[in-house]
């Protein structure tokens, strides 16, 4: 139940790890900014919502269990539920894993809850530690933070995936095998599991962008929808992932046909080539009395012998070719081993959503401060200036520039 809470004071001061009281206290009064993040819930942060914080019963049961839920938004007047997916980077599986996280978003607070460790609430985390700034502005502002750092973290799983496809491409081009198949099967496997958890979560983005709910506020609005254009993007990454997939799966039939087909024009010639063979021991299975060499001693072994070196010939030349695919794996390893999409480095992760969500809290507050500037008026002694009869020429040119 690993529970961390930070407060945002209206002096721009932070603190961390607030008692109940302090939590009892900030809710009452309704200035500043909490935040709770909630790991692997239990009974006792289930009383917490409950008693502090008054959310719904049926809602705190939802995000309690552990199931995995769909992406959603629901409003309750006095804050809104927002339910967002992203990848489970603590699942070791070769197809993408996605996991829950819960937001309750109010006036003065902020609550979190997910039942595994999240890189992109981590690195929010560590920029609260440091000064602060992903709570300076308004629980919606700090809302939009968690939602950027949600989404970015997601690109570096899809950056596997398009190495994955490239290795499956060269591999199914030059080699294919049973590897080559199973991979595939998983990179399509791992394409349907993002698009089953981001598809009903543009959605969201989009409703959170449309000034639907007063604990968003009108200034933040923009950049959901700027976010619903990310999301947008990641989908779209994620579709020419699985297009690519498909096609490296056309392309996989396709070379193990000509193979087959290669096969089996060897295995005509072959044919060919032992049809004197056969006509020969046909003529000397014929029981006639007077024949050359039914007398020889060792004739029997040598035409024996003679028999198993061709075959074990054509059994060789057939394995050094690849043409018989069976038991093939037992003696030389896999081209294409197991792969885990979700498996990135989760120091280099944090740091990476660090920048990310730094940067873009940086492009908003200079996009704010642009909007606070005052319009410029034109001065009276520039227009005055203007002559009349040179209205035509002066048209034609640049408008006088505004101090």
């Amino acid at each position: 139940m690993p529970l961390a809470s930070f407060f945002l004071d209206t002096d721009s001061r932070v603190y961390a790890n607030i008692e109940i009281q302090a939590i009892q206290a900030a809710l009452t009064s309704g200035k500043g900014l909490l935040w709770i993040d909630i790991a692997e819930p239990d009974e006792s942060d289930q009383r917490v919502l409950l008693d502090e914080f008054e959310f719904h019963p049926l809602v705190v049961d939802g995000v309690i269990n552990p199931d995995v839920r769909s992406a959603r938004v629901e409003d309750f007047g006095e804050y809104i539920f927002v339910n967002a997916r992203s990848v489970d980077y603590t699942a070791e599986s070769e197809v993408v894993q996605t996991t829950d996280m819960g937001m309750f978003i109010g006036q003065n607070f902020v609550v979190t809850i997910h039942n595994s460790d999240m890189p992109s609430v981590e690195a929010v985390k560590q920029l609260v530690e440091i000064d602060g700034r992903p709570m300076m502005k308004s629980p919606g502002f700090f809302a939009h933070a968690l939602f950027d750092a949600l989404i970015q973290a997601i690109l570096p799983t899809l950056d596997r995936m398009v190495d994955r496809a490239d290795a499956i491409e060269e591999q199914v081009l030059t080699d294919p095998d049973q590897s080559a198949l199973i991979a595939l099967m998983s990179l399509k496997r791992s394409c349907l599991s993002l698009n089953r958890a981001l598809a009903p979560q543009r959605e969201v983005l989009n409703r959170l962008g449309r000034r639907e709910f007063d604990v968003i506020g009108h200034g933040v609005d923009l950049y959901f929808r700027d976010l619903a254009d990310d999301l947008v993007r990641v989908q779209a990454s994620n579709d020419v992932i699985r297009e690519r997939a498909d096609t490296s799966l056309a392309t996989y039939l396709s070379v193990v046909g000509n193979r087959q087909n290669e096969i089996m024009k060897v295995l005509s010639i072959v044919a060919t080539v032992f049809l004197p063979l056969g006509l020969i021991a046909g003529l000397f299975g014929m029981n006639f009395d007077n024949m050359p060499g039914i007398g020889f001693r060792w004739g029997y072994h040598i035409i024996v012998g003679i028999s198993v070196f061709a075959a074990g010939l054509v059994a060789w030349m057939f394995w050094i070719k690849r043409w018989v695919i069976a038991g093939a794996g037992f003696f030389r390893p896999r081209r294409l081993r197991s792969f885990v999409p979700q498996a990135v480095d989760p120091i280099r992760l944090a740091g990476f959503l660090g920048n990310t969500v730094t940067r873009n809290m940086q492009r908003m507050e200079a996009v704010v401060t642009s909007e606070q500037r005052p319009i410029p008026r034109w001065r009276p002694s520039v227009l005055q200036r203007i002559n009349p009869a040179n209205l035509r020429r002066t048209s034609q040119r640049k408008r006088p520039p505004s101090d």
